[in-house]
């Protein structure tokens, strides 16, 4: 029995591990068929021994292909401008050298399609001409002004641009200039010339002529300077200055050496036109014709010089306008001490236009000692309408105006004498 009762046990156990075997396989398949009631992944253990999975066969490793050697970059070519040279007496030069007055600057090695500008510091409008030399790509600029800041700039084909900034050094000496007419309140008459009077006598002629410019707000025509000495040099138009006009002469003598060490000065001078007054006095019709801006206002009778006294033939300028003057000759035979009203100076050695009431030959005779002589209202009626410089026109006469006449000579002159006495 005892036998009996351990072989039951042991019966008994085996089916629980049986029915417990079958349990597990049913919970198994109830989870298969129904997944949605566990959502537990499950892992399996890991099973102990060996690991059987083979291991992959490594892949050869490729040769190493050798990079190509890089090629050397190639050297950048310089900006064309960066080749540029600014040469002052043979050294070249950098920003903020300093050099003499009157030196002349040199820029070399210039490429082609190059623009060059050479042009004070502060004032572009006041360049300073460049020019090609015989050697190639040398350029040059005309004689630099003293105590002056410059700037000079290359700009080339490629874009690149190189400029250089320096200073001429101040003028050891300078000389002086004046201008007449000067400007004033009123307007003068348009046979004032323009007169240039230098503090030193000047020996470069040409240089500083070349340097005197008049421009005008009406049209002058053909024009010149005729230098009447070292220190002197005059303008006059081939006929007369225009009428209601500004004049203006610019000179820029800074950098001209006007004589050997000597430097002028920047000169500007203006002054106004009035109307164009002319009067032409003809004393064989006996007559003056008053015209303005080329239109016969008026004609009066007059009376000149007589024998041996005649009035002058040529250009003079009206200088003055007296009224009450006295005029004398002390000459005990055919001497005269008259009192006019109305006198108009047209000469410096004694013409005048002036009321003459004591001659009764106006319009008939030449009769006076040389002045044109007018009725009291007529003499008026021109002091009123004419000015400083307005022009007198003479004819009729064998005695001819003197070229050394006070302002009206400069017009008594040819005007191919007038131009013979340019230096240009």
């Amino acid at each position: 029995m005892p036998v009996s009762g351990r072989l039951v046990r042991g019966a008994i156990s085996g089916c629980a591990a049986i029915a417990l075997v079958l349990a597990s396989g049913a919970g198994v398949a109830q989870a298969a068929d129904n997944p949605a009631t566990d959502d537990t992944t499950v892992t399996a253990p890991p099973v102990d021994g060996p690991d059987l999975t083979p291991e992959p066969t490594p892949e050869p490793t490729p040769e190493p292909i050798p990079e190509p050697t890089p090629e050397p970059a190639p050297k950048p070519r310089p900006d064309l401008a960066d080749r540029v040279v600014f040469v002052v007496g043979g050294k070249a030069i950098t920003g903020f050298t300093k050099v003499p007055a009157g030196s002349i600057l040199k820029i070399d090695k210039v490429a082609p399609g190059s623009s060059i500008t050479v042009h004070e510091v502060g004032d572009r409008n006041n360049s300073v001409a460049v020019s090609k030399t015989a050697k190639k790509r040398l350029y040059k600029t005309s004689a630099l002004a003293p105590a002056t800041r410059y700037w000079a700039k290359v700009v080339a084909s490629d874009g690149s641009k190189t400029r250089v900034n320096f200073r001429t050094l101040p003028a050891s000496r300078a000389f002086s200039v004046s201008v007449s007419p000067r400007q004033g309140n009123e307007p003068y008459g348009v046979g004032m010339p323009i007169r240039v009077t230098f503090g030193v006598p000047i020996t470069n002629r040409a240089a500083v002529e070349a340097k005197l410019n008049v421009v005008s707000t009406q049209k002058i025509g053909a024009a010149s300077w005729h230098w009447m000495s070292s220190t002197q040099v005059v303008f006059r138009p081939k006929n007369l200055l225009p009428g209601n006009a500004k004049i203006t002469l610019d000179a820029d003598l800074r950098s001209v050496q006007g004589a050997p060490g000597w430097y002028g000065p920047k000169v500007s001078s203006s002054f106004r036109t009035g109307d164009a007054v002319v009067l032409k006095t003809n004393f064989k019709t006996l007559t003056m014709t008053y015209i303005r801006n080329g239109k016969v206002e008026r004609t009066f009778p007059i009376s000149g010089g007589k024998a041996n006294w005649e009035t002058k033939s040529g250009t003079k300028l009206i200088t003055t306008h007296e009224k009450q003057r006295r005029l004398i000759n002390p000459d005990p035979e055919d001497g005269w001490d008259v009192l006019t009203n109305y006198a108009m100076r047209i000469t410096q050695d004694g013409e005048f236009i002036h009321d003459a009431p004591w001659n009764y030959n106006l319009g008939y005779a030449n009769n006076s000692h040389g002045c044109t002589n007018m009725t009291t209202a007529d003499s008026e009626w021109i002091f009123r309408n004419t000015r400083f410089g307005d022009v007198v026109k003479s004819s009729g006469s064998p005695v001819k105006v003197s070229k050394s006449e006070y302002l009206a000579g400069y017009w008594n002159y040819s005007w191919k004498e007038w131009k013979a006495g340019s230096a240009l």
